[in-house]
């Protein structure tokens, strides 16, 4: 078996009255769909904000392709290659999509302007492998829930995420949207990544995924 791309190993943490997680352990391999499934206070949500950054475990570890990393701030599993979709997303709707893809990151030109065709360029870099017609200059109002979810993975992989994480990413779709998103995830597992995919149903669990925990 190859090292994992995501470890963790007694991951615990509670809060006031609750313990969240305990003792948590499980591994994400390179190129797989590894579900997390588990009744509404199981704590998925929360082991998902452990590994980006939101909150940090009261005890345990975590390890990236077998080196053991702190993860402090969303920032630090940026750096590290951790992508994450989380179940209410975070796009702005004022913005375009390659504004949101490239939140305060957009490439310059000289003094510091936005360099507006590598912009749209680099985006639509990201969302061509998808195949699905989104332009990048669209304000994120206009589109349906699927292209918002295309467009959070899309910023997730402008950051060069070698893991992703989808916290109930089908949850608002209609079953045909759930087709397109399932779609991507395969593109996105033959590229290598390592996907770690929270869903309530049972039938999409036993579609898409390679490997479950409960």
């Amino acid at each position: 078996m190859s090292t994992p791309m995501l470890e963790t190993k007694g991951i615990s943490k509670a809060f006031p009255g609750t313990q969240a997680l305990l003792d948590v352990s499980f591994q994400v391999l390179p190129g797989e769909v590894h579900a997390l499934v588990g009744e509404n206070g199981a704590g998925k949500s929360t082991l998902m904000h452990i590994l980006s950054g939101v909150l940090e475990p009261d005890s345990g570890e975590t390890l990236i392709q077998g080196d053991k990393v702190k993860i402090h701030h969303p920032k630090e599993a940026q750096d590290l290659g951790i992508g994450t979709v989380f179940q209410e997303l975070s796009l702005i709707p004022n913005l375009s999509v390659a504004e949101n893809v490239f939140p305060n990151r957009a490439p310059t030109r000289g003094g510091g302007l936005v360099n507006w065709g590598e912009l749209y360029s680099r985006t639509e870099d990201l969302i061509e492998p998808f195949q699905v017609d989104i332009n990048p200059k669209t304000l994120v109002r206009h589109l349906n829930v699927s292209a918002k979810q295309i467009v959070e993975i899309a910023k997730a992989l402008s950051l060069e995420a070698k893991i992703l994480l989808l916290d109930e990413p089908t949850a608002a779709l209609s079953p045909d949207e759930v087709q397109i998103l399932f779609k991507l995830i395969r593109h996105l597992k033959e590229g290598g990544l390592a996907i770690v995919f929270i869903s309530h149903r049972v039938q999409e669990i036993f579609e898409i995924a390679d490997r479950v925990t409960i």
